[in-house]
């Protein structure tokens, strides 16, 4: 399967999900959730979206799994599956913020091979593969993404609500290495994107986070340059354990520049 040639099914099916998030947006003043048991909130958005992504999904493309944050279903070992969440950010959902967004990404080996990221609120797709070059899509208007960086200024992007004092560490430890440093907060993957595009260089991350939450970002930040690694610079992987957590991560615009730049602080 080339990656170019499941980016128009997959844009459709984020489009209509995107149509059922937004209804849900607009028509609640205050969003109802209710908690998971790891505490985190569920929106009716969340399963509407994942029933629409999964059945669609499945109709495509009948023989390949789908491990999603709000699924039911439990893939054994599979080479190939999907790996979706339906509303990533669904605490920026809640807080009625723009930044939430849709993932889905397509995993072979442990590796992400497609990935595609739909930001509802201003119906802007963005979409990497193994075979083409990342981009975005908005209003019609579309834009290869490439990553970039700088030896002497770097603009590290980092979350809105999960920021730790190993983070803010970590951003001390850059200010020493550049001149110049800019942070700049954003929710859910628009952070992977922000990489991606140029506009950030780095978004460092401790501690767990679910392999849905970057998967689809990572295929895109590898079809525009960076990688996504785990704290020991290895890439990292992905299986069909739906409890499966990654244990921290750096999402690099150019990984060979920056693993110099960490060696420095060991």
């Amino acid at each position: 399967m080339k990656t170019r040639e499941i980016v128009q099914p997959v844009k459709l099916i984020m489009e209509g999900a995107s149509k059922l998030i937004i209804e849900i947006y607009e028509s609640q003043k205050n969003i109802d959730f209710k908690k998971k048991y790891d505490d985190s909130p569920l929106t009716i958005a969340d399963l509407r979206s994942n029933e629409f992504i999964s059945t669609n999904l499945k109709k495509l493309f009948p023989d390949i799994p789908i491990i999603s944050e709000e699924g039911v279903e439990e893939a054994k070992k599979k080479e190939t599956f999907w790996l979706i969440d339906p509303l990533d950010g669904t605490k920026e959902f809640i807080d009625k913020s723009e930044e939430f967004t849709i993932n889905i990404a397509l995993i072979k080996n442990g590796k992400p091979l497609f990935g595609a990221i739909y930001i509802p609120i201003r119906k802007t797709f963005i979409a990497g593969g193994k075979d083409f070059q990342a981009f975005s899509e908005e209003n019609g208007n579309k834009r290869n993404l490439q990553t970039c960086f700088s030896k002497e200024n770097c603009r590290i992007t980092i979350s809105k609500k999960h920021q730790t004092a190993k983070e803010l560490r970590f951003t001390r430890y850059l200010k020493k290495k550049f001149k110049k440093i800019e942070l700049f907060p954003a929710g859910s993957s628009l952070k992977i994107c922000l990489v991606a595009s140029g506009d950030c260089h780095i978004y460092p991350r401790f501690g767990d986070v679910g392999q849905w939450d970057i998967a689809a970002g990572h295929a895109i930040l590898k079809a525009s340059g960076g990688n996504i690694v785990d704290l020991d610079m290895n890439e990292i992987e992905y299986n069909a354990n739906k409890t499966f957590k990654i244990n921290g991560f750096y999402a690099l615009s150019n990984q060979a520049f920056f693993s110099d730049i960490f060696q420095q602080n060991q």
